[in-house]
């Protein structure tokens, strides 16, 4: 979205074009670039603020814009959410304008981490440190990050933490740090939620605790 770009370059005083050249360039003429990302995996990440433009990059498809509309417009004004894995914060830019009584956000990288607290006070907002519950919780694109053996714990702990969730598993195996889902998610779904429907495979749960629905 446009507001990342814009975002990204008042974040690093170099123009997004600058920077999509740059990091064109570690890859093509920088030969040893694979050679040192191969023996430490977080050598981009905490050596180069162009890592922020390459996630960026990586969400500047049409269905995550449809999934973050659609999670805009079904919380409700002055709710309360946790966004488990937000990457660089694109849908906590766009949920101040629900203006929510709590906006609580996890990023498992640190530099994006920074980058979604920079933007948040960009915007005179703050994120809430985690509580026990939410109205909302929402965890797209980061499950499958996770060791394999953690992913069903950590989706059950997402769904006792809210009312209704929003949920997307990438289950490519071509995907970046990509890891096996070992259970139907599905069916997983079923069993713990009051609904469960899909959005273009965004997964919209309402838990049983819910009564608003």
């Amino acid at each position: 979205m446009r507001i990342d770009f814009e975002d990204l370059e008042l974040y690093t005083n170099i123009g997004h074009k600058e920077i999509d050249a740059l990091v064109t360039d570690s890859y093509i003429n920088n030969l040893t670039y694979f050679e040192q990302v191969g023996k430490d995996e977080g050598w981009f990440c905490k050596s180069s603020p162009y890592y922020l433009f390459d996630v960026l990059n990586s969400r500047d498809i049409g269905i995550y814009e449809i999934w973050y509309d659609y999670v805009k417009r079904h919380i409700k004004r002055r709710s309360t959410i946790f966004d488990y894995g937000a990457g660089i914060g694109t849908l906590e830019t766009m949920l101040l304008k629900r203006s929510p009584a709590a906006l609580t956000a996890e990023e498992f990288n640190l530099l994006c981490m920074d980058f979604i607290y920079w933007r948040m006070h960009h915007r005179s907002a703050e994120l809430m440190p985690r509580t026990g519950h939410y109205d909302y919780v929402i965890s797209i694109d980061t499950l499958q990050r996770l060791p394999s053996s953690e992913i069903k714990s950590t989706l059950a702990w997402l769904l006792t933490m809210g009312d209704r969730c929003f949920i997307y598993i990438n289950e490519d195996s071509r995907h970046p740090l990509f890891n096996e889902v070992p259970f139907d998610v599905e069916l997983f779904l079923n069993k713990k939620a009051e609904s469960v429907k899909s959005f273009h495979g965004l997964w919209d749960i309402v838990m049983k605790n819910d009564k608003r629905e």
